[in-house]
């Protein structure tokens, strides 16, 4: 004898809604929401500006003595810079400067009479010859040797044209990012939409081989060889 068994309509509505669900999984993955990358691009680059700050500090008796001798040496160490670089360098005399030096007494105090004068004149030097300003550098501090006194503040090394290496580096870092988003849609089946949002991060500018980083960027000025990198932040949207 057959048995009738009676199944709920609200049982069999939930089961054929069941049925259309997992029939068609697409649906949860056509609404998903976008996808965010990040695209990456470096750049070798060589710096074609550099630049070189000279201070010469010389002591005499008095204000006038200093001074000549400040003189002196700057005469010296300009005439060392143009037979090394050429006219074509900017020399750039920044302010000159006396200071005072009291005598000790007996208990080791200052007192009010003049020790001697220092008088300090400064240099600077700007140049695209940016191999001739390293190898400078070094022969203005061998006169240390020589009785001149003096300090070097770099050399420094620039690029002129950074603008133009961050636009490549930008259009670069935007296409490598594309490409990842692409492998990550096609690897689930769905076509790469269009782009949402485009964020770009600091530009590094670091030492050949260097790892360092910073979320305020980086600009190496030490050395002439340089790598410009840049990260860019990209969101896509997915499906049709």
């Amino acid at each position: 004898m057959n048995k009738s068994i009676l199944i709920p309509l609200s049982v069999v509505v939930g089961l054929i809604g069941a049925a259309t669900i997992i029939s068609k999984p697409w649906v949860t993955i056509q609404h998903a929401e976008p996808i965010m990358v990040k695209g990456y691009a470096e750049r070798e680059v060589r710096a074609d500006q550099g630049s070189l700050t000279v201070r010469i500090s010389e002591k005499g008796a008095d204000n006038g003595e200093a001074y000549e001798k400040a003189e002196t040496s700057l005469e010296r160490v300009r005439k060392l810079i143009v037979d090394t670089l050429g006219e074509e360098a900017e020399l750039v005399e920044l302010s000159p400067s006396l200071s005072e030096t009291k005598k000790l007494n007996e208990k080791g105090n200052r007192t009010n009479e003049v020790d001697y004068v220092t008088a300090t004149r400064s240099l600077r030097i700007n140049s695209s010859q940016v191999d001739e300003l390293k190898t400078i550098s070094r022969q203005l501090y061998d006169l240390n040797g020589e009785g001149i006194r003096l300090t070097l503040s770099g050399p420094e090394f620039f690029v002129s044209k950074l603008d133009e290496v961050k636009i490549d580096l930008m259009q670069r870092a935007t296409q490598n990012g594309r490409e990842r988003a692409e492998i990550m849609a096609e690897s689930s089946g769905e076509n790469l939409g269009s782009l949402v949002s485009a964020r770009q991060g600091v530009i590094q500018i670091t030492k050949p081989n260097s790892t360092r980083t910073s979320s305020y960027g980086i600009y190496d000025t030490e050395t002439i060889e340089k790598v410009v990198k840049l990260v860019v932040t990209l969101e896509f949207k997915i499906g049709k």
